[in-house]
């Protein structure tokens, strides 16, 4: 990655609805919002539970997580993610 951008996507290895709600919904710092104009940290998944035939057909894997990173501490936000995601 070169340069700078508070926005970024990853995909989770589990892509199962219920691992993506799961980790998401434990999340502190980043509030579920589909904006990328806030100064608070927002994520948000295209998975809905039922459109992962949908998802496949446009080339979107249904563990992926989308990130906008706002004005927080960087550290308090790695942590949350940290403590979100693993098992």
């Amino acid at each position: 990655m070169s340069g700078y951008s508070g926005l970024m996507s990853f995909e989770l290895k589990e892509a199962h609805f219920y691992h993506v709600k799961i980790g998401i919904n434990k999340l502190r710092l980043f509030k579920i919002g589909v904006s990328w104009g806030s100064f608070e940290s927002l994520i948000l998944s295209p998975k809905l539970g039922n459109n992962e035939g949908k998802l496949l057909k446009e080339h979107i894997s249904p563990g992926t997580i989308r990130l906008a990173v706002g004005l927080e501490n960087a550290d308090a936000l790695i942590e949350d993610l940290n403590q979100a995601l693993s098992e």
